[in-house]
């Protein structure tokens, strides 16, 4: 399963989210077996990335328990969120 993530940053938050995704979110993602097919900044306060996993729900739970998952706070930069599970067409 795909899911798209769809971010609007707080005004002035894309530096600190851009480090607490990279040094965290993505490493713990991959280390739980998720794979990171892009990551996009569309504007100095959207962000947009894509993530997979075979087994979504259940690696999506093991993410949010995992420890250095509750280290960080990313909702602390968000000020909205979409998400949702896209078909591959190519």
């Amino acid at each position: 399963m795909v899911q798209m993530r769809r971010y609007r940053l707080k005004e002035g938050a894309k530096e600190a989210f851009q480090k607490v995704f990279l040094e965290t979110i993505v490493p713990l993602r991959q280390a739980l077996g998720f794979e990171i097919l892009g990551a996009y900044w569309l504007s100095e306060r959207d962000f947009l990335w894509f993530v997979a996993h075979e087994n979504f729900a259940q690696a999506e739970e093991a993410y949010y328990s995992h420890p250095e998952r509750q280290k960080v706070n990313p909702q602390a930069f968000l000020e909205e969120v979409e998400t949702q599970f896209v078909e591959r067409l190519l």
